[in-house]
């Protein structure tokens, strides 16, 4: 459906690239080329998915520009700017670009579960959408000359590091969920696909058995309930 390729590109490009430092264009470039293979699939299910389509190609073409900067680094080329003003146009492009793509993204992903029924999918991705708004938030701020944060700046880019790490884990989480629960429509009753990863089909297995669990007790319930009325209506008319 397409749900995969767009949970495995995101792990690239916003998950594994938090760690890669200078070579985060590469995680990008990777990441936004099979995120966009998978948003092609989503599209057809719900139109919401075009805006983080867009958005997986700009993160494509916003690669190519940490490319060039990460070039830069080695060799004294003439790009006809500064290296410093093609750095930091590079930082801002792509803090717009992974913004814009995330609540786009996340857009799509509440109105597919609202289009499914899953309501506590939606929410959760409107949650992460506030998420996402305070992370940039607090992100653009760093990047303003403040008394406090430049008195300690290792601390505040640390604490950046774990916000955007956490985040990427819910959407990336989010993700999988999407994943295992959607599936095309006429396909709802077919036995599920097992996955070629183990530990995918052991979450997959204990959610399955909780859900069956509960089901049952819910089941016994509302039998020992109506057993209990059944009985006191032939004790009620024995009197």
């Amino acid at each position: 459906m397409g749900f995969g390729l767009l949970l495995i590109g995101y792990m690239f490009a916003f998950v594994a690239s938090t760690g890669m430092g200078n070579y985060l264009f590469a995680g990008m470039l990777i990441g936004g080329f099979l995120m966009y293979l998978g948003l092609c699939e989503l599209r057809k299910y719900s139109p919401a998915f075009i805006f983080a389509l867009v958005g997986s190609i700009l993160i494509i073409l916003c690669s190519f520009w940490g490319t060039a900067v990460w070039i830069d680094s080695f060799f004294t080329l003439n790009w006809g700017i500064s290296s410093k003003v093609l750095s930091t146009t590079y930082d801002w492009i792509k803090l717009v670009v992974n913004f814009a793509f995330n609540i786009a993204l996340l857009y799509g992903i509440a109105d597919i579960s609202r289009r499914v029924e899953l309501l506590e999918t939606r929410e959760k991705a409107i949650r992460n959408i506030i998420f996402v708004v305070l992370f940039n938030a607090y992100q653009i701020l760093l990047f303003f000359p403040i008394g406090f944060i430049q008195s300690d700046p290792s601390f505040f880019l640390t604490i950046l590091f774990i916000l955007r790490l956490l985040y990427s884990i819910l959407i990336a989480w989010l993700l999988f969920k999407c994943y295992a629960m959607i599936c095309p429509e006429g396909q709802e009753d077919m036995p599920k696909k097992r996955s070629r990863f183990e530990f995918v089909n052991k979450i997959r297995d204990a959610k399955d058995a909780k859900e069956e669990k509960a089901i049952e007790e819910m089941k016994e319930y509302y039998e020992s309930k109506l057993k209990a009325k059944n009985q006191k209506k032939k004790s009620k008319k024995k009197k």
